[in-house]
């Protein structure tokens, strides 16, 4: 929660990831904490260098785990990490929902780094917003649409034959700066052409092992090396 608040500054926010990392890998390396604190765990493990702990997170399969509620066969998110656990059967039946905000809030994680979608303050309503979808370990695909105020937001990505392909829509009005996992400018395609050919999109930087661009409204179908 001080990471998250923004209440600690370098050098301490590095140990303080430290010890989020041991407080996991004692716990079995699981998860221990509640919903307030859970959603935000992620998002810090993505924001300090540690996004593949948060997929690693995010793909288990067994107790506390979103992936558990999953193999039991929720199809919405529960209240409690044991709602019902195996053998033990149902907890606390009167206070326990099995559609509820509680370990859902994820969602903000989720939106961020998997489908990539990110919303710019400077620009209210998503006027302008970021696309930087996080591949990694476990996720080969990702789909999701936004309804703006301006339109629908589509971010579909998959990675297919060595490939990282991104469809994207920026709704009229809108414009987006688009990271993709690349690390040379030639290497990235926008429907089958390079995309330093397109007059809709202008090349930003490269950051991070991204290539970023800038695009105006439109429909776009990006593809990039990916290994």
């Amino acid at each position: 929660m001080a990471l998250y608040f923004n209440l600690v500054d370098e050098p301490i926010r590095t140990k303080m990831t430290a010890h989020l990392l041991d407080a996991i890998e004692k716990y079995n390396h699981h998860l221990s904490t509640g919903f307030m604190a859970s959603h935000r765990l992620m998002l810090e493990l993505s924001n300090h260098g540690h996004h593949d702990e948060a997929l690693r997170l995010i793909n288990l399969r067994t107790v506390p785990s979103w992936g558990y509620m999953v193999e039991m066969g929720a199809t919405t998110i529960w209240e409690r990490w044991d709602g019902y656990v195996k053998g033990r059967g149902y907890q606390n039946w009167h206070m326990n929902s099995f559609n509820h905000f509680a370990f859902g809030s994820v969602g903000e994680w989720v939106w961020r780094n998997l489908v990539g979608l990110n919303p710019v303050e400077e620009f209210p309503g998503y006027k302008h917003f970021m696309i930087r979808p996080r591949p990694g370990e476990g996720v080969t695909w990702v789909k999701g649409s936004y309804q703006s105020m301006y339109g629908t937001i589509v971010c579909d990505w998959k990675i297919e034959e060595g490939q990282f392909i991104l469809n994207l829509t920026v709704p009229p009005n809108t414009s987006a700066t688009i990271y993709l996992p690349a690390t040379e400018i030639s290497t990235v395609f926008e429907n089958g052409q390079p995309v330093t050919q397109s007059a809709d999109i202008q090349f930003n930087r490269i950051k991070d092992k991204y290539v970023v661009l800038d695009s105006t409204s439109g429909i776009y179908s990006f593809a990039t090396k990916f290994k």
